[in-house]
């Protein structure tokens, strides 16, 4: 009795491997089914079939329905390990030939952590509302429910078109956040640029925050810079209202320091500042966690 031929025009010891383990657990049960591959240009036929006296207890439907059950698993495992990252790197090297090799493998790595950030997010919230297994593992279900033959590229390609879709949305989220980030690394370098060609105005300066995340830089002599640097900054933007975060880096830019201290670093909740620090000035960052900075500051606060 025929229970399932799966065509594939590639990759059938990929597919052989995932239905192998449903083959073995049959074959724990004295259940014996029969697996054969040959190819008839250009498909590889995976056929398994069982004889009707060798299902034991099982009642022929129920037998049935419970192989292409684990096999419909077997097969999701397959499309998402195998198939997944071959149509998404397809889709690059097709939509957006316009990107070099180097720009386009940066693409399909985002566009892989993207897919890991939504898996982890449903995980941790218990929201599969959108979950892409729920949609191709009800689809193979549902699809071989009335078949004995599945051709996997068809499959792919007629009935999960949304999941084709939204393989699409997440690329253009991964070109989004590829040509954000090109854009960011390049003024980053501009920046850096702009601080190795200028003369150092001073060999070492301290940046205490304060718990309000506001901060005072400080010279190697301890002496507080009275804002004369910062002053003609706020001057040179004008009527911008300038975060403090932007603030700090400007200034650091403007001071141009051979090498510079954070302290109390622990009270920033959000670090983008230090890492753009740290890409700015790289080598000259350092981080206090005790020192007559970090006391006076606390012992302002407590006052």
């Amino acid at each position: 009795m025929d229970l399932l031929s799966i065509l594939a025009e590639k990759s059938a010891n990929k597919i052989q491997k995932k239905i192998q383990s449903i083959l073995e657990s049959f074959y724990n049960e004295g259940i014996n089914i029969e697996e054969r591959i040959y190819y008839v240009k250009p498909f590889y036929y995976l056929n398994y079939s069982v004889s009707i006296e060798n299902i034991k207890d099982y009642p022929i439907n129920d037998f049935i329905n419970i192989f292409k059950f684990h096999a419909s698993n077997a097969l999701y495992e397959y499309i998402k390990d195998s198939e997944e990252p071959n149509l998404i790197q397809h889709i690059i090297n097709t939509d957006y030939c316009c990107f070099d090799i180097k720009e386009r493998i940066e693409i399909y790595k985002s566009c892989l952590d993207i897919l890991r950030g939504e898996k982890i997010d449903r995980l941790l919230s218990g929201d599969d509302t959108f979950d892409p297994k729920s949609e191709i593992l009800q689809q193979l279900i549902d699809y071989l429910k009335n078949n004995t033959e599945i051709n996997l590229g068809g499959f792919i390609l007629f009935r999960l078109k949304d999941y084709l879709l939204d393989l699409n949305k997440t690329i253009e989220e991964a070109v989004e956040d590829f040509l954000i980030n090109k854009e960011y690394n390049e003024f980053i370098k501009l920046l850096k640029y702009f601080v190795d060609i200028q003369e150092s105005k001073f060999d070492m300066v301290h940046v205490v925050f304060d718990e309000e995340i506001r901060f005072k830089i400080y010279d190697q002599h301890s002496g507080l810079l009275d804002n004369d640097y910062i002053k003609n900054i706020v001057m040179g933007i004008s009527e911008v209202d300038i975060a403090q975060d932007d603030l700090l880096v400007s200034a650091l830019i403007n001071i141009a320091p051979k090498q510079i201290t954070i302290h109390r670093s622990f009270i920033l909740k959000d670090t983008e500042v230090i890492k753009t620090l740290q890409k700015i000035f790289p080598g000259k960052m350092h981080f206090c966690s005790g020192c007559k900075w970090c006391d006076a500051q606390a012992n302002v606060n407590e006052e």
